[in-house]
C-alpha cells in the first residue's frame, strides 16, 4: 500500500464523515456531486481529474459511487461492499469491522508507522451562498506523523442547514464507513462539532514533493424513492479480499 493512497483515503473519508453525521434516514435521498483533483509533482502541474459522484440513501442502506468505484452499506445484513467496476470485482466486509481479520499485512504495517499527531476544527463566521444554499465555513487542520515525517492536511468545509435534509439521519451509516479506516474513526468525535451538511469540501496535502488538492461539491439533493436493486451487488463480479489501498 502506498503512503499517497492512504493519505487520499483519509481525505475522502474526512469529507464523507461530515456528510454522514448523526441516526437513520426517514426518507430516501439521492445526492449528486462533482469532484476535482489537481496534483503538482516536483513543481510540475499534472492533468486535472474530474469525477462525478452519486449517493443513494434509504433506511439501513446506502450506496456511494465515484468514478469506477462504489461502496454499499447494508446495515440490514451487517455488511459493507466495496466494488471496482473497471475490474468487475468486489470485496465483502462484515460488521463490526475487525481490523486484524480484514486488513492485509501491508496495510497493518502502514498503520503501525502512521499516526494522527494533532488535529483542530475551527468554526468561522464566514457565510457564503453556494448553488443557492446558505453555507458556513469550517476549517480543519490535521498533522499526520509517518516515518519521522510530519504531513500537514488542510480541509475547508462549507456546510448548510437549508438543503431540506434531516441532519440527524446518518449516525449508524457513517459509523460503518468510518470503521473501514481507523485514522478517521479516532477523529469522528471531533467532526461532530461541524454543524450542517457539507456542500463544498476543499482539501490539500503536501507529501514528498507532491501537492494534491481536491474539491468536492454537491450539485443537487433530491428526496425520491430509491429502487432496492441499487443496494444489491452487480451480477457476475468476482469476490476478492478487501484492500484499503485499492
Amino acid at each position: 500500500m502506498s503512503e499517497k493512497n492512504i493519505i487520499l483515503v483519509i481525505v475522502s473519508l474526512f469529507a464523507f464523515s461530515t456528510l454522514l453525521s448523526p441516526n437513520l434516514a426517514e426518507a430516501d435521498i439521492i445526492i449528486k456531486k462533482n469532484k476535482l483533483t489537481e496534483s503538482t509533482v516536483m513543481g510540475e502541474i499534472q492533468p486535472a481529474k474530474i469525477e462525478e459522484g452519486k449517493t443513494w440513501i434509504a433506511k439501513n442502506k446506502m450506496r456511494e459511487d465515484i468514478a469506477e468505484s462504489s461502496i454499499i452499506v447494508r446495515l440490514d445484513l451487517n455488511k459493507i461492499y466495496t466494488i471496482d467496476h473497471s475490474k468487475k470485482t468486489y470485496s465483502e466486509i462484515h460488521l463490526p469491522v475487525e481490523i486484524d481479520k480484514v486488513f492485509p499485512p501491508e496495510a497493518k504495517q502502514m498503520m503501525d508507522v502512521m499516526r494522527i499527531k494533532s488535529s483542530s476544527i475551527k468554526e468561522t463566521a464566514e457565510i457564503q451562498t453556494i448553488r443557492g444554499w446558505l453555507c458556513q465555513k469550517f476549517l480543519v487542520e490535521v498533522e499526520i506523523s509517518m516515518m519521522e515525517m510530519n504531513l500537514p492536511l488542510k480541509i475547508e468545509i462549507w456546510t448548510s442547514r437549508s438543503l431540506g435534509i434531516d441532519l440527524n439521519a446518518y449516525k449508524k451509516l457513517s459509523g460503518a464507513i468510518l470503521s473501514l479506516n481507523p485514522f478517521i474513526k479516532d477523529l469522528s468525535k471531533e467532526f461532530e462539532k461541524i454543524e450542517g451538511y457539507p456542500v463544498l469540501t476543499i482539501s490539500s496535502v503536501n507529501m514528498m514533493g507532491t501537492e494534491t488538492k481536491e474539491r468536492e461539491e454537491v450539485v443537487s439533493v433530491e428526496k425520491k424513492n430509491v429502487p432496492a436493486k441499487i443496494f444489491n451487488l452487480p451480477k457476475g463480479y468476482e469476490k476478492i479480499p478487501y484492500n484499503p489501498s485499492e
